[in-house]
């Protein structure tokens, strides 16, 4: 890229360190409503979802457990974590404030685009220092579709005011590499629970092992 004008920010797993904590609460709570085989493999499998994805999700896979057994499930493994992120957020990813400092040195404005709620977004980043970065937040619970579809992006996009071809997005899903590769925008994947595919190769721009390398790379094309 000759020219970088904008960025977006996945958060769950590239800004904060909070998939490890979905997946153990997720885990730890699941036998004790039925919901066999849900282990770290198959939590994987919701990285990138929206919560009422995730939530169709549980009744679709674990449909010999009655709904009410998923509530269940769905409330208690939610509460778990959020009582964890009241209490103490969740860990930074390594290189992100040194990144956010460096963009906003050089005045390039930064947006969050997750599938995650507006109000859980707002918690971690306030909670973490983060949200004066930030012009703008784009939830899930502000789009029609979820990632893998590009409307979040493109929202982002519009709070951005940059174009397409000089915006960046920041990933760690392969929902989000689709999203992202759909509206047209260059997306540099930072690998977290899950090891590029094949796919996500395919369709991103470069992978780095962390934020310290997007911060070298995003330096390198001033």
């Amino acid at each position: 890229m000759e020219k970088i004008s904008g960025i977006i920010f996945d958060m769950d797993g590239l800004i904060l360190d909070t998939e490890a904590i979905y997946c153990e609460c997720n885990v730890s709570t699941a036998p004790k409503y039925g919901l066999k085989g849900f282990d770290k493999a198959y939590y994987k499998e919701e990285i990138g979802l929206s919560e009422e994805h995730a939530y169709q999700k549980y009744l679709s896979d674990f449909d010999y457990v009655s709904k009410e057994s998923i509530d269940g499930f769905y409330k208690e493994s939610r509460q778990k974590v959020k009582d964890i992120f009241d209490t103490s957020g969740a860990p930074l990813k390594p290189g992100v404030i040194e990144l956010l400092d460096y963009l906003k040195e050089q005045d390039i404005p930064c947006v969050v685009a997750s599938s995650n709620t507006t109000e859980m977004i707002n918690q971690l980043l306030s909670k973490a220092n983060l949200l004066p970065y930030f012009k703008g937040i784009v939830s899930g619970d502000e789009v029609t579709h979820a990632k893998p579809h590009p409307e979040i992006v493109e929202v982002a996009l519009e709070k951005l005011g940059s174009p397409a071809a000089e915006t960046v997005m920041l990933e760690d899903s392969l929902n989000g590499i689709r999203a992202s590769f759909t509206a047209g925008v260059p997306v540099i994947m930072v690998p977290d629970l899950l090891e590029p595919t094949e796919e996500a190769i395919e369709k991103t721009h470069r992978i780095k092992a962390d934020l310290f390398e997007v911060l070298a790379y995003i330096q390198k094309t001033k």
